[in-house]
């Protein structure tokens, strides 16, 4: 199975040397070996190592004259995956050189092979390090995506927007946004040096107005919240272009932690999923450099028979070999690039026909259509208004609700979200009390605040279940998790409202909140269990 594959060119200090020099140590760090650099300076050769583990290589040089251009190089390293009988890894790092001194074009693949179907273990998408070493030592060309992480803002945000839709661009551009706390789901620069030579990875700043980037340049482009948005290269049929995106939501994230999974490891998998066969073609393998040695010795084999009126017969075999060979490859390119518009034709038929059916479903009942990214975001705040109008919403379906009814007054962050999902998962019995707290919350006490009386006073719509601070001295830790990101700041938040005193996810449930005068906000950052002290 083919599982990373990716092309760039390099332009090192000390050329073709320079590689040779970094694969011996890879090889020699990641198989606790010795391999001699020099080694790979000769035509080919193989080295058995301990745990079942083989280096070889093959390259067009000569041990018996200069190196003939174009240069072919491929190294191989293939061993057995621990803990997995039946599996062997194979990762071949191959480069190609045009002329003495010119660029490299260095390419990576990393490849499984399973014995049988019994073989089931999972197959988790990585990069092989020899690519941030190869990238981090052989001074990359300018245009390799990825060697940096850049910004979104407003200010670019139309140059952003010219970006993702010109025609020549082949890379996906992943968008990374923060949620409120101004949390990212993945570190960006863990994801860039993942990616690079892959994507091109976009962050958006916590401070970042994104209802203004919405304005400029649309919702389709850019994520929220926490959320990741993949944009695929543009596909141009018949004079239509369109960019696929992919959106990875705070919940979906959850879920994949969830599952022993990494946000990572997801987009690894749906980038691939992607570039990994244009990657490959790319690729200098070990048959390509083995087809080039062959091209090679058939065009010496030509000019040695033409010498000789013996041999015409065999000039003429030789020739029509060669030629077969220059046709063949002719042919696999046409093939490749053939299947390339055939794959990107029914991927835009697809997303054209499910566009098509969305329209015609609501057609009868919607004048405005409503576009895929619009219902995403729509969709928690219909299932909480269902459970709303049912007289029996969970308590993240009543602060979700609350949360978008009165969006002007009151922002629930995502840390109270994941709380009450917990305190659901506990089986919370008092989720309407919770819902008459929310609503009072946004009503009575908020109209209080704004209308200039002070907390005291507002605070009579709660009764007993209001507290201004804890009853306890609070432990660093306490405060600690009475603390919440909001606009790139910690906030102390020790206000809250109480049902149940057990320690109990089912019966017991704190709301922790803010009040934010100058904005005219309440925040809430916890909607859940009782908080230690």
């Amino acid at each position: 199975m083919l599982v990373y594959a990716n092309s760039f060119v390099i332009n090192p200090v000390a050329g073709r040397q320079s590689v040779t020099n970094l694969v011996a140590g890879w090889v020699s760090k990641s198989r606790n070996a010795s391999i001699d650099a020099t080694l790979l300076s000769t035509p080919s050769g193989e080295i058995k190592l301990p745990n079942r583990t083989t280096f070889s290589w093959n390259s067009t040089s000569r041990s018996d004259g200069p190196v003939r251009f174009p240069f072919s190089f491929c190294a191989r390293l293939t061993h057995g995956q621990e803990g997995v009988t039946g599996r062997l890894l194979s990762t071949e790092v191959g480069m190609r050189q045009d002329i003495d001194g010119g660029p490299i074009e260095c390419s990576v693949l990393f490849e499984t092979s399973d014995v049988s179907a019994r073989v089931n273990a999972p197959i988790q998408v990585t990069r092989p390090r020899i690519v941030e070493t190869l990238i981090d030592n052989c001074r990359p060309a300018s245009e390799t995506p990825g060697l940096n992480v850049l910004p979104l803002t407003a200010e670019n945000a139309k140059g952003f927007e010219h970006s993702v839709e010109y025609r020549r661009r082949r890379h996906p551009i992943i968008v990374l946004s923060a949620d409120r706390e101004g949390r990212y789901p993945v570190d960006a620069e863990r994801i860039r040096s993942l990616t690079v030579g892959l994507a091109q990875v976009v962050k958006i700043s916590p401070d970042t107005d994104t209802f203004k980037l919405q304005e400029i340049i649309g919702r389709r482009f850019i994520a929220f919240g926490g959320a990741v948005n993949i944009i695929s290269p543009p596909r141009v049929i018949a004079d239509r272009m369109d960019c696929k995106t992919t959106r990875i939501h705070p919940e979906q994230i959850e879920d994949l932690v969830t599952a022993g999974s990494t946000v990572e490891a997801e987009i690894m998998s749906i980038l691939t999923h992607n570039t990994n066969l244009p990657h490959s073609w790319r690729h200098t393998s070990m048959d390509k450099v083995a087809q080039a040695i062959l091209s090679h010795r058939l065009e010496v084999a030509v000019a040695s028979a033409s010498s000789s009126d013996d041999t015409k017969i065999y000039e003429s075999l030789l020739q029509e070999a060669s030629g077969s060979i220059s046709q063949s490859e002719e042919k696999i390119a046409g093939l490749q690039r053939e299947l390339s518009d055939v794959q990107e034709a029914l991927e835009f038929s697809d997303a054209e026909a499910k566009s098509l059916k969305h329209a015609l479903s609501g057609v009868q009942s919607r004048t405005v259509e409503m576009s895929d990214d619009a219902a995403e975001v729509f969709a928690p705040f219909r299932d909480a208004m269902i459970g709303v109008l049912s007289g029996a919403p969970t308590l993240e379906q009543g602060i979700r609700a609350i949360g978008s009814l009165y969006s002007d007054r009151v922002v629930v962050l995502d840390s109270a979200i994941s709380a009450a999902r917990e305190s659901d998962r506990g089986g919370f019995k008092y989720s309407q009390k919770a819902f008459g707290f929310f609503r009072k919350l946004a009503q009575d006490y908020w109209e209080a605040l704004a209308g200039g009386k002070n907390d005291q006073q507002a605070r009579a719509a709660f009764g007993n279940a209001y507290a201004a601070k804890e009853a306890e001295t609070l432990s660093k830790n306490g405060r600690d998790l009475r603390t919440f990101r909001y606009r790139n700041e910690d906030v102390l938040m020790e206000r809250h409202l109480k049902i149940g005193v057990k320690d109990s996810l089912s019966e017991t449930l704190r709301i922790h909140f803010e009040w934010y005068p100058d904005e005219q906000k309440i925040v809430i950052g916890h909607c859940g269990r009782h908080l230690n002290f």
